[in-house]
This record gives structure tokens, C-alpha cells and sequence, in this order.
């Protein structure tokens, strides 16, 4: 009797361990479910942010410089005292096209050029071509400058290959005289740039 009484009881003491365990696990099940839950949101959550703030980025024009140096340079097309990068029209603006000749007193072989939009970033492409020979494929031009290196004697044109809208704006600076030429590339024609050492 006294056995099944100890058997019985040890049953009953293994019941409610086991439900005790149970309780705990299902806890923990529900405890863990619940942090993933949390986190999910905050990593959808910062997802969304990224995204936004990605969008905000990509859309933002950069402020259009208004100043005399500005309009000098929108009505001459040319600057030593502009920044690289200098934004001087809100939207494109069909101007005359220019061809240039630039002398200067540099002896290095390669130099630098960099061109961008100066007005709207609205889908003009430009190609660089060296001494008759492209030295890449046709870009899109952004506000942001793109660097190439030339040689520091010879031809350098700048030929339209798409208009976005208004006329293909570019600027082009030259590392040679530190100065911007603000152009127009007219589709299929070129902007011929004839660099010249003063040495020579």
C-alpha cells in the first residue's frame, strides 16, 4: 500500500514538474517570439529609413550660385574663381556653343579635366575625345564632376550625344590655368578645346 501511495506521489511529482517545464518553455517560446516580432519592425523600420533618406539624397540639387562671379561666367562662359562643381542655372539653357584655346606654362606631360551639369541634371550626355580618339563612352552628365586625364597638349573636344531638355550645359575646368569653361555641346558636334604649351 504504501508503495502505490510513494508511486502515486511520484507520479504527481513528475506532473507537475513536467507542467512546470512546459509553462517555462512556452514562456520562452512566447518571450523569444515576441523579441523577434520587435525586431523585425525595427529593421523594417530602419529599411524605410535608409530608402528615404537614399531618395532625399539622390534628388537634392545642389544650390545655384547666383552671385556676380556667376553671372559673369553665364554671360562671358568662362571663370577663374569658380568652385569645382559650381552650379550657376537651376534648368538648362540654350547658350552659344564655344570653342577655346587654352596656353599655358605647365612641362607636365598629363594633366586633369573635369566636367559636369552646371544647370538641371536632366539626362544630357557628352563623350570626351582626345586627339581624335574617345576615351570612354558617352556619360551622363551630373552636377557632380567626373575627373579624366588628358595630355596637356592637343585637342580636347567635348562632343553632345543627348539632350536631356534645353540644350546640353556643361562645365569643363582645366587643372592646366585652374580655369571653368561653362558650353553647350550641340547633339552629334563638338566643343574643341586647343590646349597649347607656351614653351613651344
Amino acid at each position: 500500500m504504501n508503495d502505490r501511495k510513494m508511486l502515486h506521489e511520484s507520479k504527481d511529482v513528475y506532473k507537475q514538474k513536467f507542467e512546470n517545464k512546459t509553462t517555462m518553455d512556452k514562456d520562452k517560446i512566447n518571450n523569444s517570439s515576441a523579441f523577434d516580432k520587435k525586431l523585425k519592425i525595427t529593421g523594417t523600420l530602419f529599411a524605410i529609413a535608409a530608402c528615404i533618406i537614399t531618395i532625399i539624397m539622390a534628388n537634392k540639387t545642389p544650390k545655384v550660385d547666383t552671385s556676380s562671379d556667376a553671372a559673369n561666367a553665364l554671360t562671358s562662359g568662362f571663370s577663374a574663381s569658380l568652385p569645382l562643381g559650381a552650379v550657376i542655372l537651376e534648368k538648362d539653357k540654350n547658350t552659344q556653343s564655344k570653342d577655346y584655346t587654352i596656353a599655358h606654362s605647365s612641362n607636365q606631360k598629363e594633366s586633369k579635366i573635369w566636367v559636369w551639369d552646371y544647370a538641371a541634371e536632366d539626362g544630357d550626355y557628352v563623350q570626351i575625345i582626345v586627339n581624335g580618339y574617345p576615351i570612354g563612352d558617352a556619360f551622363f552628365i551630373r552636377n557632380k564632376p567626373k575627373e579624366f586625364t588628358i595630355p596637356s597638349v592637343g585637342q580636347v573636344q567635348i562632343k553632345g550625344v543627348r539632350d536631356g531638355g534645353g540644350g546640353i550645359t556643361y562645365a569643363v575646368q582645366y587643372e592646366l590655368n585652374g580655369a571653368t569653361y561653362f558650353n553647350n555641346a550641340p547633339i552629334n558636334k563638338f566643343n574643341t578645346y586647343t590646349l597649347l604649351n607656351n614653351f613651344d
